[in-house]
């Protein structure tokens, strides 16, 4: 039985649940992982939130020893909050922090979160070195194919990110403007 390993992180299973924004809370991960998922991950918590405490967003990161392995999401635009952002979840019982760069919804992008860092490789460059330098934990990027489908960057931007210090990658072969319609493409995730 062959194990998936992500930097010092061995996982008994490869089976692993997306993080799923209104379904992967507690209770959810808890099922998933009784039923073999060897890594669950939290729903897109804004580094803002915890940053400055707010109780919405503290209480989405309560987890249990029976979860564990279980990574935590991130998600922002600025590159210093997300630092420390990634400083205060390195105290918390988790085992990775995954940064979302490929969540395509409005309210998200336009703050130049998710997706929207797929146009801003330098700020998603800086963004994934400044949670590396503010953990010890393995640091894993979620991102899209690319933005729209004259933009398809993924093999650049996973490059970047290794390059960042990240200890794995995640990519959802659709672009930002395909959203979670039409078909994914097989090809870039292959290329990645």
């Amino acid at each position: 039985k062959k194990q998936l390993q992500i930097k010092s992180l061995c996982l008994e299973s490869p089976l692993i649940l997306a993080p799923l924004a209104g379904y992967t809370d507690l209770p959810f991960r808890l099922l998933c992982r009784e039923f073999g998922a060897g890594l669950c991950y939290t729903e897109m918590i804004s580094c803002h939130g915890l940053v400055y405490q707010k109780e919405k967003t503290i209480s989405m990161t309560r987890t249990i020893p029976e979860e564990r392995p279980v990574a935590l999401q991130l998600f922002g635009a600025d590159p210093d909050k997300m630092g420390q952002a990634a400083a205060l979840v390195s105290d918390m019982p988790y085992d990775i922090i995954d940064i979302n760069m490929g969540c395509p919804v409005r309210k998200v992008t336009k703050k130049g979160s998710g997706a929207a860092l797929m146009k801003d490789i330098n700020k998603a460059q800086a963004i994934i070195t400044a949670v590396v330098k503010n953990t010890h934990l393995p640091v894993t990027v979620k991102f899209r194919s690319g933005w729209k489908s004259d933009c398809i960057n993924a093999d650049t931007f996973a490059q970047m990110a290794q390059d960042a210090g990240a200890s794995a990658v995640t990519v959802h072969g659709r672009t930002w403007s395909q959203a979670f319609g039409g078909k994914a493409d097989w090809k870039i995730i292959a290329k990645v």
